[in-house]
């Protein structure tokens, strides 16, 4: 499947997680994996946190 955002892309994050609701405001972040039912994205930061992402806060990638 052709998805806009791969493994291992690094993108910048602005908008809610959804493990526990933490807002993300323009953090950097690289794409661990997608999850074909919910089509949101598993990330992770720079200092090692992970958290599932809609694809409407994930912006450009770097």
């Amino acid at each position: 499947m052709n998805y806009k955002y791969k493994r291992g892309d690094i993108v910048i994050i602005y908008g809610p997680g959804e493990n526990d609701g933490k807002f993300y405001e323009y953090r950097i972040a690289v794409i661990i994996d997608r999850d074909p039912y919910f089509k949101d994205y598993n990330v992770r930061f720079y200092d090692g946190t992970e958290d599932w992402i809609l694809p409407k806060y994930i912006y450009q990638k770097i």
